[in-house]
Order: C-alpha cells, then structure tokens, then sequence
C-alpha cells in the first residue's frame, strides 16, 4: 500500500486525493497539510478521509510510513518543500509549474537523483487534442 501526503489543501488537492482514491487496494491519503489546520480537517471530511492534519510540511517529512508527496503548494515554495522531501526520503510528485526557476528546478533533479527517489511533475493536458493545437 502506497501512503500518500498531500502539502497544501487548495483547489487542485482534491484532483489528487480523488485520483488517488480510484486506487483504494493501492494507494491511502494518511496527511494532508496546511497553514489552515480548518482548511485541510474540511477537506479530509468532505473527502472522506481519515488522515492526520499538519500544518507544517517537516513534520509530514519526518513521518516514516509515507512514501509520497504530492506538493499542491504555491510554485514558490515547490523546490524547498520538493527536496525536503527527496531527502526524507519520499518520492515526489509536484504541480506545475514544477518550480520558480530553472536553478530550482536542477536542484530538485539533483535531489531526487542523489536519494534514489521519482520525482514527477503533473502534465495531465499534454496530450490533450486542444492543448496540442
């Protein structure tokens, strides 16, 4: 079983969590996390989970039965909580854009790259017929 994280409650959040819930005997949403502790307990009510509510991304990072993170902060932050993560020891999975700049960016390949974990960046439009046009 895949335990997930997810880092930051908005709107593209509950695209992730009813993603991952089409995977039920694969993948559990265990964390979420946000600035708004109220925010992120709405959230895991309206979707049903059963998941413990931080509010600060360290201490999801610490935890040791997640095995991923899906970063669905603002971009400005997506390289510092992205190789957090790395290094903890989680796999990644990062909204787009996957960062602020391209040197963010390479730290973030040199992170995954140094601890052996996949780091993935959302592009669910890329084969789209209207966004190939």
């Amino acid at each position: 079983m895949l335990k997930v994280a997810i880092l930051g409650t908005g709107g593209i959040a509950t695209t992730h969590i009813r993603a991952y819930k089409t995977f039920p005997q694969r993948v559990q949403v265990v964390a979420l996390c946000d600035l708004y502790p109220e925010k992120a307990k709405s959230l895991a009510k309206q979707e049903g989970l059963a998941a413990d509510i931080y509010t600060d991304y360290r201490e999801v990072v610490k935890r040791t039965d997640i095995d991923l993170l899906s970063i669905c902060l603002p971009p400005s932050v997506h390289a510092e909580t992205a190789i957090a993560a790395l290094e903890g020891g989680k796999h990644v999975l990062v909204e787009k854009p996957m960062a602020a700049s391209l040197a963010e960016c390479d730290a973030m390949i040199r992170a995954a790259e140094k601890a052996g974990k996949l780091l993935s960046v959302v592009a669910q439009n890329r084969y789209k017929i209207p966004t190939m046009k």
